[in-house]
C-alpha cells in the first residue's frame, strides 16, 4: 500500500461486532489508495476480534484498541494515527456507496491536496433496506461552480449543514486546528466540524452520495428519548464550540465565513434548550441556566448574538406556553429534515 494514502477511513467502534461488517465491507474494494483505522473503544462483545480478523485479511486495514473514551476518543486516537491525504470518519453501523467513493478518489487525485474541505451528499437510511431523504448541497457554490473559497458559496439551508457525514477535511487542516473531542460525551461531532472551519480556505462539493446513515436502529445516540437524557451533553459540546471561535472577530475579517459558521453554531445550540426542556427536570433547568451563564461571561457579545436568535426565543419561552412551543419546535424539525 502507497504508504500517503488518499484517505483515512476512521471507524469508532464500541460493542459493534454485529454490523461492523458493513462499514468495513463498504471500503473493500478501495485497498491501494485508503487506509481503514478500526477504533476498537474497550468492546466488551466480538467487535475488537471482528477488528483484528479483518486487519489480518486485509493489510489497509489496521485494529487499535484502546480502553473505553467514547466516539470522540475514537476520533482522536484516529487522527493521531492517520497516515492519509483527508480524514474521513465513518460510524460502525453505517456505510459508503463504493460508486460514489471511486468518484470521490477521483477527485481527490485530481485536486492534488488542494482543497481544505470536500462536502457530499448523505442519505438518511430506515434499515437497511428502506432508504430515505438525501441531504445534498448542489445549491451551495454560486455561479454553478463546484469549487472555491467562503465568498463563492451561497448562505446554508436550515435543511443542510456541514456534518460529519458530509464532511471530509484534509488531515493537515484537523491536525492545525488542534480539534480535540470531549471524551465520554455524545454528539460531539458537532463541534469536530466546526472547529476547523476558520482554517479552511478552499471548499469543494463532490455531488455523490457518499455517505449511507442509518437511523432508527435500537441504542443510538440519536433516538429521541437517548438525546433527552443525555442533554448535558449537548451542553458540553456546545461549550466547546462557544470557545472555539470568536465569530464577532471573524465577521469583520470573511463576512462569508462568518455566516457559515454562525449557521452551524445556531443549529447545534437549538439542541441545547431543546433537550435540556424536555427532559424538564430540575436538574436539567439549572444545568440550562448555567449554560447561558457560562455564555455571557466568556463573551458577552456572542451570547446576545445566539440568545436571541428567533430560534432560541421560542425555545426559551418561559411556563407553560413556552413549554408547548418546545414540542411543536421539535415536531416541526423532525418534519423538516424527514429525521424519523
Amino acid at each position: 500500500m502507497n504508504s500517503h494514502p488518499l484517505i483515512t477511513f476512521v471507524i469508532p467502534a464500541y460493542n459493534s461486532a454485529a454490523y461492523l461488517h458493513y462499514a468495513l465491507d463498504s471500503l473493500l474494494d478501495f485497498g491501494e489508495r485508503i487506509e481503514v483505522l478500526i477504533i476498537d473503544d474497550g468492546s466488551k462483545d466480538e467487535t475488537g476480534a471482528l477488528a483484528d480478523y479483518y486487519a489480518k485479511t486485509y493489510p489497509f486495514i489496521r485494529a487499535i484498541h484502546q480502553s473505553n473514551g467514547g466516539h470522540g476518543s475514537g476520533i482522536n486516537h484516529g487522527l493521531l494515527e492517520a497516515k492519509g491525504l483527508y480524514f474521513k470518519v465513518l460510524d460502525s453501523d453505517d456505510w459508503v456507496d463504493g460508486r460514489a467513493l471511486a468518484i470521490l478518489l477521483e477527485s481527490v487525485e485530481k485536486d492534488e491536496g488542494d482543497i481544505d474541505l470536500y462536502l457530499t451528499n448523505y442519505v438518511y437510511w430506515q434499515g437497511r433496506d428502506h432508504r430515505g431523504q438525501v441531504i445534498d448541497f448542489r445549491y451551495l457554490f454560486k455561479h454553478h461552480r463546484h469549487t472555491g473559497g467562503w465568498r463563492d458559496i451561497h448562505p446554508f439551508k436550515y435543511t443542510s449543514n456541514i456534518t460529519l457525514h458530509s464532511a471530509m477535511y484534509r488531515t493537515e487542516i484537523l491536525r492545525k486546528s488542534r480539534v480535540n473531542c470531549p471524551e465520554h460525551v455524545s454528539y460531539e461531532d458537532n463541534y469536530f466540524v466546526y472547529a476547523p472551519l476558520p482554517f479552511v480556505q478552499r471548499l469543494s462539493y463532490v455531488e455523490v452520495d457518499l455517505y449511507q446513515y442509518l437511523i432508527g436502529r435500537e441504542g443510538q445516540s440519536m433516538e429521541n428519548s437517548t438525546c433527552i437524557r443525555k442533554y448535558h451533553d449537548f451542553i458540553v459540546d456546545a461549550e466547546k464550540m462557544f470557545d472555539a471561535a470568536d465569530l464577532p472577530t471573524i465577521r469583520h475579517a470573511n463576512l462569508a465565513l462568518y455566516k457559515a459558521m454562525y449557521h452551524h453554531l445556531i443549529l447545534s445550540f437549538v439542541m441545547v434548550p431543546l433537550f435540556a426542556r424536555l427532559n424538564d427536570s430540575n436538574q436539567a433547568k439549572k444545568d440550562l441556566h448555567e449554560f447561558w451563564a457560562y455564555c455571557h461571561k466568556h463573551n458577552p457579545r456572542l451570547y446576545w448574538r445566539i440568545r436571541w436568535h428567533f430560534a432560541m426565543i421560542s425555545l426559551m419561552m418561559p411556563g407553560k406556553a413556552g413549554a408547548k412551543a418546545v414540542k411543536m419546535d421539535y415536531r416541526f424539525a423532525h418534519k423538516l429534515v424527514k429525521f424519523n
